[in-house]
């Protein structure tokens, strides 16, 4: 991470701070600053809008409480559909940087503003204080995001996204919390707590200054009013990259799930469980603790890769644990658990996905494909307070059915996800099952090519070969094996066909077997390793006969991927008992693989 305090930018830091404060903040990363900052600017975004969702349900009344929410919603992410896409455009044309600093400046303003709404009392006023807000984050969010890589190194953007995402989702725990805390304790005065945010807002704007610079991406990028055009274009380049398209999809997908239940939570808290507004307000705290937790829990799985083999099976226990809250809905002792499981297993469906569209995206387009991604993500966002409004003002269901309709929705998309990933997850699976199966130790690793797939040569002797394969790396593979190794047990024959496992006549001809070339080729292609397995132990043999095909050639040439020959050797446990041994075989078998 870079660390340096600003030197081409910080002006107002250098003229007015003293030397020794200057020396003590210079002390943290631009990251840290960079969380900080986000981390303050959520906290008073969700502050200020539970406060508005407050103050309205005093004047109007409990009753008219899904309409509020709704109305709301849908007030604060009308700017993230407006503005996204521009703001996009302006963090790949200015300083990321800039753009921050100039934004936490304004958002200190606008809190300024905030106080005088409630001092007047004014409706108006504090829906537009709260579309002023909602503008400045939507210009921030594509900056925020798209800078990570140009502060933290590639391998770190998992860890850094995790940290991130739980400190935002931290920041909504806070920003819960204290809403309902400073109304509590004041006796519902709104001014005290929108001065609290004033003071974070002010805070805010002194941390954005202590970014480091950062230069701009693409000074030749120009504003398009046309914005649904713009986001066309953007979809369009983003389907040339393996997975991207989905990914973006997929974040969007998480937006509109857990503004859902934000906004549900307080009607299904007042109904079902027969608690407070304010209660409920603090029933939301441990899903936004959930999710901080499976951000963290995800960073640590995924370490220096993007691990997008997570995203299916949470999206599977998100499902599960909103049918059960419907079932369990009238026990607050079930309730609680199974809210903080619905955002813990957010948390892991959402940063492999927010991972891979940084780490994916081209850097000259980098603030264009985050800045669509959010796009989509508001607008969800927007169809979550519309959904609340349908279920409940439109066909008349309480509110526990509001999350079987949700968890039914999230079934359907993780189907879709489920196909889309089939390859991230068959090899995540399969990396948990080597773990389990084999004590292993690779020999090589540095051969291994971390930014593009590889060929790889192995001598096949067993269908466990394959979990081997796919746990001693961390990208997607697909396998070649010659027909004459084919098993004659049925399970393997499934096996086979559920990793997508190519049968080939043998090495020799494959000059002959287009269907084979074109299928190697295009896995390539699409960023997926390639394994060829062989029966001939001596692989160097096998490397030169394919090293003088033309068409393996000319795969080579065009894909730029080289051939690594792998191999595997297979131990057995040191005799400890005879019945503990024979299990110890079967369960966790000593194995080697080397590569190069």
């Amino acid at each position: 991470m870079h660390t340096g305090f600003m030197i081409k930018t910080p002006t107002l830091i250098e003229n007015f701070t003293p030397k020794n404060l200057r020396n003590f903040l210079s002390r943290f990363s631009s990251f840290t600053y960079l969380n900080t900052t986000q981390f303050l600017g959520a906290l008073n975004d969700n502050i200020y809008k539970l406060l508005v969702i407050y103050f309205f349900i005093q004047l109007d009344g409990i009753e008219n409480s899904h309409r509020i929410l709704a109305t709301t919603g849908a007030i604060f992410v009308l700017p993230f559909i407006l503005f996204s896409v521009s703001s996009g455009t302006l963090a790949d044309r200015f300083s990321k940087r800039n753009i921050i600093a100039w934004t936490k400046t304004l958002e200190f303003l606008v809190m300024v503003l905030g106080v005088l709404a409630f001092y007047f009392e004014s409706k108006i006023g504090a829906y537009s204080v709260l579309f002023l807000m909602a503008t400045l984050s939507a210009v921030f969010g594509p900056s925020k995001y798209s800078i990570l890589p140009e502060l933290v190194p590639t391998d770190k953007i998992s860890k850094a996204n995790g940290l991130m995402t739980s400190f935002t989702f931290l920041a909504i725990i806070l920003g819960t919390f204290t809403a309902s805390f400073l109304l509590e304790i004041t006796n519902r005065h709104f001014i005290v707590a929108a001065l609290f945010t004033t003071l974070m807002g002010f805070i805010a704007m002194i941390s954005s200054f202590c970014i480091e610079y950062t230069p701009p991406a693409d000074k030749t990028k120009r504003l398009n009013v046309f914005f649904l055009s713009e986001i066309a274009l953007t979809l369009k380049s983003a389907a040339n990259y393996p997975s991207l398209l989905t990914a973006m999809f997929g974040s969007a997908f998480f937006m509109f799930l857990g503004a859902f239940v934000q906004l549900n939570m307080i009607p299904f808290a007042v109904q079902s469980l027969h608690l407070s507004d304010v209660q409920g307000g603090y029933l939301f705290l441990l899903t936004a603790i959930g999710i901080g937790s499976g951000s963290m829990l995800a960073g640590k799985i995924s370490g220096k890769t993007v691990e997008l083999g997570l995203v299916p099976l949470a999206g599977i226990g998100i499902v599960i644990s909103c049918y059960l809250i419907d079932l369990f809905s009238g026990h607050l002792a079930a309730v609680v658990p199974l809210v903080l499981f619905v955002g813990l297993f957010g948390g892991i469906y959402e940063i492999p996905l927010d991972s891979y569209v940084q780490v994916a995206s081209p850097s000259n387009q980098r603030g264009q494909m985050v800045a669509a991604t959010n796009f989509f993500s508001f607008f969800g966002v927007l169809c979550s307070s519309v959904l609340l409004y349908l279920i409940t003002e439109v066909f008349g269901l309480n509110a526990d059915k509001g999350f079987t309709i949700i968890g039914s929705m999230t079934l359907l998309w993780t189907a879709i996800l489920t196909f889309q990933y089939f390859d991230y997850l068959t090899r995540f699976i399969a990396m948990i099952l080597s773990k389990l199966h084999f004590q292993t130790r690779i020999i090589g690793a540095e051969s291994i090519p971390n930014d593009m797939p590889a060929i790889y040569i192995c001598t096949h002797t067993a269908w466990n070969d394959t979990l081997l394969l796919l746990g001693a790396q961390r990208r997607r593979m697909r396998f070649f094996i010659e027909e004459e190794q084919e098993h004659r047990f049925r399970w393997v024959y499934r096996l086979y066909r559920l990793l997508r496992v190519m049968l080939i006549p043998s090495i020799e001809p494959l000059e002959n077997n287009p269907i084979c070339l074109t299928a190697i080729k295009n896995a390539l292609k699409k960023g997926i390793s390639v394994c060829i397995f062989v029966s001939n132990e001596n692989l160097k043999t096998e490397i030169d006969t394919l090293n003088r095909s033309y068409s393996f050639q000319d795969i080579q040439d065009e894909t730029g991927c080289s051939i690594i020959p792998v191999y595997i050797e297979k131990g057995e446990k040191h005799q400890i008992s005879p019945l503990l041994t024979r299990l110890l075989k079967k369960f966790r078998v000593p194995a080697a693989i080397s590569f190069g």
